[in-house]
């Protein structure tokens, strides 16, 4: 397993922060999580969203922090090496008009089904030194998430295929006018996932394809986006990977959650899409995420 946990420099927005996704077609069940550090600015923070049949359970968190700590926690969210996933807490439900929480805990166990994958392996030298300014470093890893999710003492076992990154560095958020990120799993032996981003008049496309063992860089994304006032409902990318091998992906939006980060009067929203996928023939899942700076 990579290094996790690095030593800051002295940019205000260095981060350290670590990202899981993962959905079971079966139970209609899934979400995403992210601890991330921000110490230079003595920020932390926590989430877990749960794409629970229909509706969103929502846990976030901030304490204050002076440095990246030895446990990879925040409230009762803890990220344990190598992996498991727990929590135990109320978590409210975004959609419901009652605002009763609901008493959740998630024991889960992520394993690895591809290798780790450095989106510094996709981009030039002058793409790196530009791209910076969102992360330094950043590993992918595609895998199974298994494990238990009770809610309201209702235990669901669950079993779905699912992504983790890793990145170190400055994260400013507000500093792409947009972002795109795409993690879609089709079977145990084939997965995508990229990232396309506008940072003023650079464009940086990066990502892999997982296919039959390997990862495989991805060298161009054409992407069309269809949205309704301003939230995607469904997708088309055309990927081209470095061997010269090309895949399409159509996609729709099945829910989203919308994270708001703001910073010295910049508005950017994180669209965090749940979405379901075809390619080649193939059903999979996974998530659409569209960051869009406001101002």
């Amino acid at each position: 397993m990579e290094q996790l946990r690095h030593t800051p420099d002295e940019l205000p927005e260095w981060n350290e922060s670590y990202y899981f996704n993962f959905y079971d077609p079966h139970e209609d069940i899934g979400g995403f999580t992210r601890i991330g550090y921000k110490p230079n600015i003595t920020e932390g923070t926590g989430y877990l969203f749960l794409f629970y049949r229909g509706d969103i359970l929502v846990f976030h968190h901030h304490k204050a922090i002076t440095a990246v700590p030895d446990l990879i926690s925040m409230g009762g969210l803890e990220f344990i090496p190598e992996w498991k996933i727990r929590f135990s807490g109320s978590m409210q439900k975004m959609k419901s008009t009652s605002h009763t929480p609901v008493d959740v805990t998630v024991d889960l166990t992520y394993a690895p089904l591809s290798a780790e994958f450095s989106y510094v392996d996709c981009v030039t030298s002058e793409e790196l030194q530009r791209g910076r300014v969102v992360c330094e470093d950043h590993y992918e890893q595609i895998g199974i998430m298994k494990g238990n999710i009770t809610i309201d003492s209702q235990v669901y076992q669950v079993t779905g295929f699912s992504e983790r990154d890793h990145s170190w560095g400055e994260r400013d958020w507000n500093a792409p006018r947009k972002w795109i990120y795409v993690t879609a799993h089709f079977d145990r032996d084939f997965a995508i996932n990229i990232a396309t981003m506008d940072l003023g008049t650079t464009h940086i496309d990066v990502g892999f394809i997982f296919h039959h063992g390997e990862n495989i860089p991805v060298d161009s994304i054409c992407e069309t986006t269809i949205s309704d006032k301003g939230q995607q409902t469904s997708f088309h990318y055309d990927i081209e990977d470095v061997q010269g091998n090309s895949y399409i992906i159509e996609g729709e939006v099945l829910n989203t959650v919308h994270i708001p980060y703001e910073r010295q009067g910049r508005l950017s929203i994180l669209h965090e899409n749940l979405a379901r996928f075809t390619c080649e023939g193939k059903e999979g899942y996974g998530i659409a995420e569209y960051l869009i700076r406001k101002n």
